[in-house]
Order: structure tokens, then C-alpha cells, then sequence
């Protein structure tokens, strides 16, 4: 049975879903994610709306429940994209519904109206579950893993695809 999942561009309005859903990916998934919980969780609605106001925060909505995110944002020159796809999660008993599928055409989306080509993510070299799903939908490693900015003491592999016309 294929799970039905909507997307739900946030507003700064809507700080207190994100927060929520990034929260719970974070205490749920910590290795996965360079962000950390307690600092996360230490931010000011003014600093969470400003965030959701600098890059695209997309909720995913099953049954009525906020229950996925992820965020795209413009890349900084030094990660040779031209966007950046981060904090993807879905809720555990939802994954495997082809939830990755449906965030990298909201990515498709998003990439489309801002005139963005070559998408980027980072994803850590072990999570290998992670890594088949973003080939699957036809992102690429590049190089070899390298050392991450948030987590120094940790490398990750960068992926990258180009935006299909």
C-alpha cells in the first residue's frame, strides 16, 4: 500500500511545527543529523522564525499529522551546488513508503522556482540506508568523504545531482 504524503512549504507562522518535527528527528535519529538537540532546543522563536524565513522548511503531512521535514537552501559557494538539501526525516514507522522519493521532487519543485541545477546533500558514510535511497533517486557520491563544518571530528560523504528539465 502506498502511503499518501503532502508538503507543506512552512512559514515563520508556523515555527512551532518545525520546531517540534526537527526536535523529534533529532532525539529520534541523533547520529544522522549534524544539529544538536540541546542547542536546537535552547533557540528563540525570533531565531526559529528567522531561520524558517532564510531557506525552504518543508513539513510532511500524513493523516492530518505533521510527520517528515527537510529543509533546501541556496549552497554556500564553498559546496560547489547550487542548493543544499539538509535535516531530511520522516517519522520511523513511515519509512520504506517511498517518503525520499516524494522530498526530492518537492526538491525538483523548489530547485525549478529558484532556478537551481545542481543539488547537494551530505549524508554520513555510514549511513548506508540513507545513501542507496538518495542514489535510488539518482544523486551521486562526489569525491571521498571529508571532514564536516558543524561536526569537525566527523566526515561525510557529499552527493550531488542535476535537476532533470
Amino acid at each position: 500500500m502506498k502511503v499518501e504524503f503532502k508538503a507543506v512549504r512552512a512559514k515563520p507562522e508556523d515555527w512551532q511545527r518545525v520546531v517540534k518535527l526537527r526536535l523529534r528527528a533529532l532525539e529520534d535519529s541523533p547520529q544522522w543529523f549534524a544539529g544538536d538537540f540541546r542547542r536546537e532546543s535552547n533557540r528563540s522563536e525570533e531565531e526559529w522564525r528567522s531561520l524558517i524565513e532564510e531557506m525552504h522548511w518543508i513539513i510532511y503531512v500524513h493523516d492530518g499529522r505533521d510527520v517528515g521535514i527537510m529543509t533546501v537552501e541556496k549552497a554556500d559557494p564553498i559546496r560547489g551546488t547550487d542548493c543544499w538539501l539538509g535535516g531530511c526525516w520522516v517519522e520511523p514507522n513511515l519509512r520504506g513508503n517511498g517518503i525520499t522519493a516524494k522530498m526530492i521532487s518537492e526538491l525538483d519543485v523548489i530547485c525549478r522556482a529558484e532556478g537551481w541545477n545542481i543539488q547537494g546533500l551530505g549524508v554520513w558514510p555510514n549511513n548506508e540506508v540513507a545513501i542507496r535511497a538518495y542514489e535510488r533517486c539518482g544523486f551521486e557520491k562526489l569525491g571521498e568523504p571529508q571532514f564536516s563544518r558543524s561536526k569537525p571530528d566527523q566526515l561525510y560523504q557529499k552527493m550531488t545531482r542535476t535537476l532533470k528539465h
